[in-house]
């Protein structure tokens, strides 16, 4: 689908860079106060408008910028709105607050379409300075605040539909700005495009594949820095690089970032979500995030493993940072191992050679994966300790096996939401079973 030209225009030479540019778009306390029935009859007013804002928004999520990020844009843009539907479906959130929230999610990581036009790339991101984080965010705002103006509502014959329409606006802008972070307190809508965006992107196989294409492609990072590891129980090292170690990561052996310290990061760590639904959401994935850990590390009797797990096997120890303890039922499950339904889905998979195994994880959530890019992907496993190759293999199997149940059942909630007589759920759930990652 062809982007609107009028986004190159209006972006200039000097893209905004920091948050602190859009200081006075974003919300004020009334507006967050601002009466919901006035913000449900905005959007019962202005059909059109916000019809119009939410097709041009899912036309940038499939231009051809964002579907060459790997598996960064088009996946993660895409279980937005799968997670987002979850959310909906509760009946916890008005009307007005899930439009809130889905334009949000949406615009936060569209961010990226003017990030990449002005030839920004997040997955080079520098953590020292952080500005590829603010810029990050700054462009969602900017993009944001393009789409207000584009779709401003409302007439000087009625100003309780202009009030509306600016609070509404700014709420937005607001939380596509302060999306990431400890920012619940902030908004009840930027908490729920938080809970959104870290069940989206941030746990399971869903991070394990994103990190391999960000990372194997974008960052050229180590999949096993083996001379990163300390086996001393006291100090898991790998976990707890020090500031001056962060780098670009264009030499693997001296890049912090590392398969293993992404999936163990938010497993442990994840920021508090808005509702019990997602929180339960969650700790099926921190789940599936410590299967693929045991896998990947070599099984629960290789030293890596006792690593990762020390805090679950060492209940007595004080750990520092970031080794929060797992939930003791997640921790059992992560102990108890793949099920039988998942073991017969591995199964199927029998005879098939690493590579091959590649191939079949990128097909289903990287789709769009360009041949030079996917040599990348297969040269980062390759390049991983001979040791670990046979981890690598079965971790794949595992990951794939999972995403097909996982499938199965987002089909499933899909078909179910897509018959709702509620045109936006049916929209959005039609929008997600034709996407490549969803068939």
């Amino acid at each position: 689908m062809e982007k609107s030209p009028e986004w190159y225009d209006q972006l200039g030479d000097k893209t905004p860079e920091t948050m602190e540019r859009f200081g006075g778009q974003l919300p004020k306390p009334e507006d967050i106060h601002f009466g919901d029935q006035k913000l449900t009859q905005l959007i019962e007013k202005y059909p059109e408008q916000f019809d119009g804002a939410l097709t041009e928004m899912l036309n940038m999520w499939d231009t051809k910028e964002h579907r060459e990020t790997l598996g960064h844009d088009t996946t993660h843009i895409s279980y937005d709105m799968l997670e987002f539907l979850y959310l909906a479906q509760t009946g916890k959130i008005s009307k007005s607050e899930q439009y809130l929230t889905l334009y949000a999610s949406l615009l936060h990581d569209l961010g990226r379409y003017p990030e990449l036009l002005s030839q920004e790339r997040s997955g080079a991101m520098d953590f020292k300075k952080g500005r590829q984080i603010q810029l990050h965010a700054a462009l969602s705002g900017y993009l944001g605040a393009l789409m207000a103006r584009k779709y401003k509502v409302g007439s000087e014959q009625d100003p309780e539909m202009i009030e509306a329409s600016k609070a509404f606006n700014r709420r937005v802008i607001g939380a596509a700005l302060f999306h990431g972070g400890a920012n619940d307190e902030r908004d009840p809508i930027t908490h729920h495009v938080q809970s959104i965006d870290r069940l989206a992107g941030i746990l399971g196989s869903r991070e394990f594949v994103r990190n391999v294409v960000t990372d194997g492609v974008q960052r050229g990072a180590a999949l096993y820095p083996d001379e990163r590891l300390s086996f001393d129980k006291s100090f898991p090292l790998f976990n707890n690089l020090p500031q001056d170690k962060f780098n670009a990561g264009t030499d693997p052996k001296q890049s912090w970032t590392n398969i293993v310290h992404y999936l163990e990061m938010p497993m442990r760590n994840i920021f508090p979500l808005s509702t019990q639904e997602a929180e339960q959401r969650a700790e099926k994935m921190k789940r599936e995030s410590g299967i693929i850990l045991t896998r990947l590390t070599g099984g629960q009797d290789s030293p890596l493993y006792r690593q990762v797990f020390s805090p679950e096997l060492h209940p007595g120890t004080e750990f520092a940072f970031p080794k929060k303890r797992l939930p003791e039922n997640v921790w059992n499950e992560i102990r108890a191992g793949v099920t039988e339904e998942e073991k017969t889905e591995i199964d199927t998979l029998d005879g098939l050679s690493t590579d091959e195994l590649i191939n079949i994880m990128l097909a289903q959530q990287a789709p769009d994966i360009t041949d030079n890019d996917r040599d990348k992907v297969m040269r980062l496993f390759a390049s991983a300790p001979a040791h670990h190759q046979a981890d690598i293999h079965q971790t794949i199997e595992y990951v794939i096996g999972r995403r097909n149940l996982n499938k199965q059942e987002e089909r499933t909630f899909l078909h179910q939401v897509q018959s709702s007589p509620e045109p936006l759920f049916n929209r959005l759930a039609t929008t997600l079973l034709d996407n490549k990652i969803f068939q």
